[in-house]
């Protein structure tokens, strides 16, 4: 199966044509960089870099954005690690689930954390434009997203003050994104959420 790669000018993103339906291992590591099927335009759209995108279709894995371990001894009062994964879903006009991984723990109550892209294990549609979606969750350190919208340093990770609303001020740690966005912890294991878009 052939395939191209084009550069969307107006919207600064990757357009990716195949000659036929890629295979499931294709259109799922094509999923876990954020790209997504366009009905209309019959392609693939998203925003990761032509070498992810060739890599993803290959078979491939990047070592340019793996990101280095910071020590995982350390353990702060809400129990967050190294590796603790958070997620965060926002949105107006379409749902966005973001995931972020501590790469360091700093004092008792704050994180460095970058985001990242957690391995997708299953997705149906829901309509053209959503589809439910189970990510596996690690520990394993991943790596980071060619981009962020909240995280400004993926190469060292942005510094978040954890908070927690429970009442007992611990439980379910989370910290805040924007004044519309807190990441909450996501505990080891599978967790489906829904995901729309627009394009």
């Amino acid at each position: 199966m052939t395939y191209t790669i084009n550069n969307n000018q107006q919207f600064n993103s990757l357009e990716i044509v195949f000659s036929g339906k890629p295979a499931q291992e294709v259109r799922d590591a094509l999923k876990a960089l954020r790209f997504r099927w366009h009905s209309v335009k019959k392609c693939w759209y998203g925003y990761a870099t032509e070498e992810q995108a060739r890599a993803a279709i290959e078979g491939k894995t990047t070592t340019a954005a793996q990101p280095k371990a910071k020590k995982a001894e350390a353990v702060n009062k809400y129990g967050v690690q190294v590796g603790d994964i958070f997620c965060a879903t926002w949105g107006y006009e379409q749902t966005n689930n973001d995931f972020f991984q501590v790469i360091e723990v700093v004092g008792t109550c704050s994180v460095r954390v970058r985001e990242v892209y957690p391995q997708i294990v299953k997705s149906s549609a829901v309509s053209s434009m959503s589809e439910d979606r189970v990510y596996n969750i690690t520990r394993d350190i991943l790596p980071a997203a060619d981009r962020s919208t909240f995280i400004s340093d993926q190469e060292r990770g942005d510094l978040k003050k954890l908070k927690s609303y429970a009442a007992d001020g611990v439980s379910n740690p989370c910290f805040k994104l924007s004044s519309y966005a807190d990441a909450h912890l996501v505990p080891v294991g599978e967790k489906k959420v829904y995901e729309s878009w627009y394009y």
